[in-house]
């Protein structure tokens, strides 16, 4: 766990939620071979001689903020495991890995308590074996259990050192080994084993993040002293250590690899933390490979290698994980869990660690494409290279489709797909497994949650199917447990199911608690809700047949209406607005209409809506034609009315009525676009309007600031003495669009040059960059003199240049993603994902450089 920065003042909700223990069965991950896993010559091995390769996640339900989060939500923890295991199964996850926060499971002296958190811990441990998802633990954490809130009274030794005295100071360190002893002696009361001889953990990764200022022998004495005492205790277990939280430190690394370590344990959080909104945009550049600097170290070659904890943190996009996975594999990682998977009943307000949101019912299209990295983990051979990106997007089974945001899975036996696709299987007749969400050629759903079908005989299927989601608001803003960022609702929608050993006749039956449902298909349709069904050719398979009826979900926590939106700041006259809603309700509305006015009028004109027939059942879309009626310059304001039951209410805001009522009060402002002419400038980047779009790259010394000038806003950027820079090129700026941007409501043909608004304090050489639909940069370099000025460039001289990547940990990953490293497509402008801005360092140059920027437009010239 990296150390977030620490929010205070939240207070815990009220509300509770409670376990529907109705339901499905689960399907568990592959049977992995049985331990005990050796290291030889850096690979971890299973007894039969077979390689590891496991993949799954964090989860932290037993400790710290997961664990107040559920008592303050009134939610039985041993329930609230049970589900979110049972998920992680259902998801073929195999992996869990977790620190321990040692402040709540030890005193002063480092003696283990016997308290609820262990207890908690022994259970979670005990339903992962019946899983059988396979388990490392990192005993030490040294963290405080409060993120994101305050730390509380803690009782552990590590409150009394900093990290770094956590391997200097001998009264620290004797704790560490009094602790490590006890607990590996700790026997598991559900399990009865110790945690040093459980054949379920396979591996101990010592310390979390470990910080080491002292000389690198001292280090690896550090190191090779809790070696020992683990040793002592009869533990034969692998044995890792964290080696890229240090940084490129080669020195370390290599002292680190002298001692009897089994294998070094990395990160990889190539979008950064904490940026407290959504990144949008394509990011798959970030993740192409995964940067080792120390694998050319001799004594580091026969250790194993371990991704502790990976994530593209901020991002809702479903494409990362499988990327992430194969970039792992090239690099030769045998482990690999993601952090963190947030627990079912919390999961609504992404409150425990809000720069990560993963959940199987609240993020439904990224829990599938975790399902589909974990395949692709398990399948791409460990230190196979794949081609150069974006052609990376296809490797193995697997394939990336950015703007159509969906992660592809097709072998013999599955379908998986993270959002609606047109592919089909490889091979039908072998098929065993789909699962998706959306649509595909195999299975047309309404819902936008999750399903799964898994063939149990010939013409007979298992289908399960997970509530809708919709989402209220950004869920990666600050932490609150007061914030609902999703919601779920269990509504009846349609599936259709083309398989051809059920037929267009299919017999469908409940098999969950509280589900009566019996239909038979026509034209291989039924209407499911939120349950465990079986599809059979014949009734007499179905009452035959013997399936888990298992199903874990939490309660649905109101059945209000919802609407999701994202409405444009601004669209060219002369091209068709297309506004999309999603409507969050358990029975689909009588009537759903769009009422709009240009701002300043008092009459709304009523336009009609209707849902998808292909989609999403709860996605409303229309055109508004901007060369009939709403033909002029200004700005339009527009509320949706949506009739359910007879009763109106309009949002945003959610109000009672009807904005044309007499009395109607609107609670919330209405949502607006501003119309502009065709052919005016297009500001891909605004400081006034761009603030979230902004991300910063790798390197640390950029110091950006927001500033009002005499006429708008500019974010400043520079560095403090660019003599400390080593780059050439240093990079000030990377940008995504804004989601509120969207480039095909201008129509660009004919727009050709760039126009840069920007303030330098003294002559400047600078690149500018577009960055096209893969985010890979083709840019300019351009002068600048001293003062405000508006800088004009030709589309025409964009080639393809370096692309800066975000701030990333670990903190060697690289700055930049070498244009010789990648194969652009041609630059298309309704295709651009963002910016970027680079200082060009020129000789005789010192103390601060850099520049304000106001604007970044797209001309017609």
């Amino acid at each position: 766990m990296k150390n977030f920065t620490t929010i205070a003042g939240l207070r815990p909700s009220l509300l509770i939620t409670a376990l529907t223990l109705a339901s499905a069965s689960l399907a568990t991950a592959t049977a992995a071979p049985l331990g005990p896993v050796k290291v030889d010559n850096g690979v971890m091995h299973w007894a039969d001689g077979s390689e590891v390769a496991l993949f799954g996640v964090n989860y932290s339900a037993p400790f710290a903020y997961g664990y107040r989060s559920l008592k303050r939500l009134g939610v039985d923890h041993k329930a609230a495991i049970r589900m979110d295991v049972a998920h992680m199964a259902r998801l073929g996850l195999d992996a869990y890995r977790v620190h321990l926060w040692d402040r709540e499971l030890a005193d002063d002296e480092g003696n283990l308590l016997q308290n609820e958190h262990l207890e908690l811990f022994d259970y979670l441990l005990s339903e992962l074996e019946k899983h059988q998802i396979k388990v490392i633990i990192t005993p030490i954490a040294w963290w405080g259990s409060g993120y994101p809130e305050p730390d509380p009274v803690e009782t552990g030794f590590a409150r009394h050192y900093s990290k770094k005295q956590m391997n200097e100071v001998p009264a620290a360190i004797a704790a560490q080994h009094r602790y490590l002893a006890q607990l590996m002696a700790h026997k598991n009361p559900l399990t009865g084993k110790t945690y040093g001889q459980d054949p379920n953990i396979i591996v101990f990764e010592l310390f979390n993040e470990p910080k080491h200022g002292q000389a690198p022998a001292n280090s690896a004495a550090y190191i090779q002293g809790l070696i020992d005492v683990v040793r002592q205790a009869g533990v034969s277990k692998p044995l890792f250590y964290n080696t890229s939280e240090q940084g490129n430190q080669p020195d370390f690394a290599k002292a680190l690899c002298e001692t009897s370590i089994d294998g070094v344990a990395f990160q990889w959080y190539p979008t950064g933390l904490l940026k407290y909104s959504a990144i949008n945009g394509n990011m798959l550049s970030a993740v192409a490979a995964y940067y080792n600097p120390f694998a050319d170290i001799a004594a580091c070659q026969n250790k194993a290698k371990m991704v502790y904890e990976f994530d593209a943190a901020d991002v809702a996009a479903s494409t990362m994980y499988p990327a992430m996975a194969r970039s792992f594999r090239s690099a030769g990682m045998q482990w690999a869990t993601q952090f963190a998977y947030d627990a079912a009943y919390a999961a609504h307000t992404n409150s425990e660690y809000n720069t990560h949101y993963l959940n199987l019912l609240y993020t439904p299209s990224k829990a599938i494409s975790l399902m589909i990295a974990g395949q692709q983990f398990r399948q791409w051979p460990r230190q196979q290279q794949a081609a150069a990106y974006p052609a990376s997007n296809t490797a193995g089974n697997v394939t990336l489709d950015p703007q159509a945001d969906v992660a592809l899975l097709q072998s013999h036996s599955q379908l998986l797909y993270s959002n609606s696709t047109a592919a089909t299987a490889k091979n039908i007749k072998q098929l065993t497994q789909i699962a998706g969400v959306g649509s595909s050629a195999l299975v047309q759903y309404q819902g936008n949650g999750a399903y799964f079908l898994d063939k149990q005989q010939d013409g007979l299927w298992r289908l399960e199917v997970y509530p809708d989601v919709l989402e209220l608001q950004d869920p990666y803003q600050n932490s609150s447990l007061r914030r609902e960022a999703r919601r779920l609702y269990s509504a009846s929608r349609s599936i259709k199911v083309q398989l051809p050993d059920l037929g267009q006749s299919y017999q469908l039956k409940a098999i969950n608690a509280g589900n009566n449902s019996s239909q038979q298909a026509k034209a291989g349709t039924v209407q499911v809700q939120p349950g465990v069904y079986l599809l059979a050719k014949t009734a007499a398979q179905l009452s035959s047949a013997a399936v888990d009826n298992s199903y874990l979900v939490p309660e649905t926590r109101t059945t209000s209406l919802g609407v999701e939106h994202q409405n444009l700041r601004e669209a060219a006259l002369k091209h068709q607005l297309p506004l999309s809603f999603r409507i969050g309700s358990t029975v689909a509305p009588e009537k759903v209409e769009l009422l709009v006015r240009y701002q300043g009028d008092r009459q709304f004109t009523t336009l009609p809506l209707q849902a998808s027939n292909t989609g999403f059942g709860g996605d409303y879309q229309l055109q508004l034609n901007t060369t009939e009626q709403f033909n002029r310059p200004g700005v339009i304001e527009y509320a949706l009315v949506v009739t359910e039951n007879g009763k109106q209410r309009s949002f945003p805001g959610n109000a009672e009525g009807n904005p044309q009522d007499w009395d109607f009060v609107q609670p919330q402002a209405y949502w607006q676009t501003r119309l502009v002419e065709a052919g005016l400038p297009v500001r891909l980047f605004s400081a006034a309007l761009d603030q979230s779009a902004s991300q910063y790259p790798q390197q640390a010394s950029v110091e950006p600031r927001w500033l009002t000038t005499s006429d708008s806003m500019a974010l400043q950027l520079g560095i403090s003495d660019i003599k400390t820079q080593p780059a050439a090129a240093i990079p000030l700026l990377k940008t995504t669009l804004s989601p509120n941007l969207k480039l095909s409501a201008y129509g660009l043909q004919g727009y050709n040059s760039l126009s840069v608004k920007l303030r330098s304090y003294q002559p400047q050489r600078l690149q500018l960059a577009l960055l096209d639909a893969d985010g890979l940069a083709h840019g300019a370099e351009f002068e600048v003199k001293a003062g405000w000025q508006q800088v004009l460039i030709p589309l025409s001289q964009l080639k393809p240049v370096d692309t800066v990547l975000p701030q990333a940990y670990p903190t060697f990953s690289s700055p930049l993603l070498p244009a010789s490293q990648v194969q652009p497509k041609p630059l298309q402008l309704n295709q651009l994902q963002g910016l970027q801005l680079q200082l060009l360092r020129q000789s005789g140059q010192s103390g601060w450089q850099g520049v304000e920027l106001a604007e970044v437009s797209l001309l017609k010239r």
